[in-house]
């Protein structure tokens, strides 16, 4: 035997209709609950999430970070300058060293020149009248007796 279901309108809580391009479209929004809509029912506290919610940075952590990449970079600055000082210093140094070479290059030339034996042999003829012997030179012997005696007469 079949049975006979009536249906009671207090039984039956009735389902809104939907438009399937609704639907899918997000037209609509579904009740998570289908007794929602009767009156005096509490609904469960639903996680509501927060649409990205960023947290807020410190003024002092951003003034700290700000701090610290300017003195690095007056650090590194300082550095470079620092660097380029002593590298034109270094060439300066080269320059003078490379002036100091060249001029004793020069003093040596000039010293050669001037000591030069065909140099010095006109200035003695020219200034001193010095010419070389014509015969060779002859030895004499001193007496060893007139020679003290020549001593005693300069100390006396």
């Amino acid at each position: 035997m079949a049975k006979n279901y009536s249906r009671n309108p207090i039984d039956v809580v009735d389902m809104p209709k939907f438009n399937d391009r609704q639907f899918y479209n997000n037209a609509i929004s579904l009740p998570l609950d289908p007794q929602e809509n009767v009156p005096g029912y509490a609904l469960p506290k639903q996680n509501v999430r927060r649409v990205n919610t960023k947290k807020r940075a410190k003024t002092s952590n951003i003034v700290g970070i700000l701090f610290l990449v300017a003195t690095a970079a007056l650090l590194y600055v300082g550095n470079v300058i620092a660097v380029n000082n002593l590298a034109k210093e270094v060439n300066d140094l080269n320059v003078k060293h490379n002036q100091i070479i060249s001029t004793n290059e020069v003093i040596k030339a000039e010293i050669n020149r001037k000591a030069s034996l065909e140099r010095i042999s006109l200035m003695a003829q020219e200034k001193l009248g010095m010419t070389n012997p014509k015969e060779a030179p002859t030895w004499f012997e001193v007496d060893g007796e007139k020679v003290i005696e020549i001593q005693k007469n300069l100390h006396q």
